[in-house]
């Protein structure tokens, strides 16, 4: 599971380039929040982490639990991912809100790299505490 540390240290060091590397060339990156995904390949999914990157640029991802299956083949890794969200993320303009959600990712990995890489995270709690950051910054 070395790839998935060298992954999220990647994210992390907000490294799209180092990031990107952890992958095959025929990554298929699914965020089920995401009207557009899935995506796929280098070029699309490096797109989409520098826009998170640019909405939340002190993003940081911390693992809680992770599980492997199928010989390692398949990660699941439970995260807190927190930061200021300055940018649009989950689809609502954070305006420097802090932000604090759980995030589940399901890997694939092929050959040492991830070769599919699924995200889930509640965007209704996102968006509320956007909104409970706003309501106590106009008082």
């Amino acid at each position: 599971m070395d790839i998935i540390d060298r992954h999220f240290a990647a994210e992390n060091a907000h490294d799209v380039e180092a990031t990107i590397a952890t992958y095959t060339d025929d990554i298929v990156w699914d965020d089920v929040t995401h009207p557009d995904a899935p995506f796929r390949g280098k070029d699309e999914v490096a797109s989409v982490y520098s826009s998170i990157l640019d909405a939340i640029p002190d993003l940081r991802l911390e693992s809680v639990r992770r599980f492997s299956g199928e010989g390692g083949r398949y990660v699941v890794d439970e995260s807190i991912l927190s930061g200021h969200v300055d940018g649009e993320w989950a689809g609502m303009s954070g305006g420097g809100a802090p932000v604090n959600v759980r995030i589940l990712h399901i890997f694939e990995l092929r050959d040492g790299l991830i070769s599919y890489e699924n995200a889930w995270f509640d965007a209704a709690a996102v968006q509320a505490q956007i909104r409970e950051w706003r309501g106590a910054i106009s008082k």
